[in-house]
């Protein structure tokens, strides 16, 4: 009985722990074409408003542009699943400019992505179970 006790406690000790766990995660955005604007960064950790609605995104960053590549880190995150998109805001107007049939008219990229296609929760999920995760995106015209 005793031994019964003492293995729920360490479990529920344990599943406490796990909960309060935090990490970070370090982003590096790629392939900027220009030091206009500011990269926005919009860390998710459901599929509603991925990848644009800024509102509903869990984190947002943003960052002054630099030809080549910027960096941002994401910190005291709980360990879970999480998704990240990302937008030369190259006119600085905090908003996905988009063109008169709906495709983005900024570059933008999100975590996992390749090639062209709206980026989905689905594929561009990862999960944070560590200290530190590095994620690399790539800045690309997806529509």
């Amino acid at each position: 009985m005793k031994r019964t006790i003492l293995l729920s406690i360490a479990c529920l000790a344990g599943s406490v722990l796990n909960c309060l766990a935090q990490g970070a995660i370090e982003v590096t955005v790629s392939d900027i074409k220009s030091d206009k604007g500011k990269i926005i960064l919009m860390l998710f950790d459901q599929a509603d408003g991925f990848p644009s609605e800024k509102d509903v995104a869990f984190k947002r960053a943003k960052v002054q542009a630099r030809n080549g590549e910027v960096h941002h880190t994401f910190t005291d995150l709980p360990y879970q699943t999480y998704a990240l998109s990302v937008v030369h805001d190259e006119n600085d107007n905090d908003e996905i400019d988009k063109n008169f049939v709906g495709f983005p008219k900024e570059r933008i990229g999100a975590s996992h992505q390749t090639g062209f296609g709206k980026p989905s929760f689905e594929k561009s999920k990862f999960t944070l179970s560590e200290t530190q995760k590095v994620v690399e995106i790539k800045m690309e015209f997806v529509n």
